[in-house]
C-alpha cells in the first residue's frame, strides 16, 4: 500500500508590512520546527501583523496545533495582530473538534484573514 503524502512546502511574503506565511502540504511532527521557525521568526522582525495561510494545507496533526497557539500567544505579547487562513478539513475541522475555533483568529480563506488583519487595531488582537 502507497502512502499519499504531500510534501511539505513553507514560503513566506511581506506586503505593506504584514507577513504572511504560506503552510502547504502535509504538516506533522517532523515539520514542527520548521513551522515555528518561519511562523514566530516575523514576530520578531518586526512585523505590522501575521497571517498563518494554511488554506494549501492537506494534513495537520496535534503539533501543529501547538505551534498555532504558541504564534497566537506570541502575537499577543507583542501586540501584533494575527491571523490563521484555513479552509481545508484537514484544518478547520480538527480545530473545531478541538474548540480552537472559538480561541484562535481563525479565517476561512486568505482574503478573510488579510481584511480581518487590517480591521484590528495593533493594542488588540482578535
Amino acid at each position: 500500500m502507497t502512502e499519499n503524502r504531500t510534501s511539505p512546502r513553507f514560503a513566506t511574503t511581506t506586503e505593506a508590512g504584514v507577513v504572511t506565511v504560506r503552510c502547504a502540504g502535509d504538516l506533522d511532527l517532523a515539520q514542527t520546527s520548521k513551522l515555528r521557525d518561519v511562523l514566530l521568526h516575523p514576530f520578531a522582525g518586526g512585523a505590522d501583523g501575521v497571517v498563518a495561510d494554511l488554506t494549501e494545507t492537506t494534513f495537520c496533526d496535534s503539533t501543529v496545533f501547538s505551534v498555532l497557539v504558541e504564534a497566537y500567544r506570541e502575537a499577543l505579547a507583542r501586540e501584533i495582530p494575527f491571523a490563521i487562513a484555513a479552509a481545508a478539513i484537514a484544518v478547520a475541522r480538527p480545530l473545531a473538534i478541538l474548540g480552537l475555533d472559538r480561541v484562535l483568529p481563525l479565517h476561512p480563506g486568505l482574503a478573510e484573514a488579510r481584511t480581518a488583519l487590517a480591521a484590528t487595531p495593533a493594542a488588540h488582537v482578535s
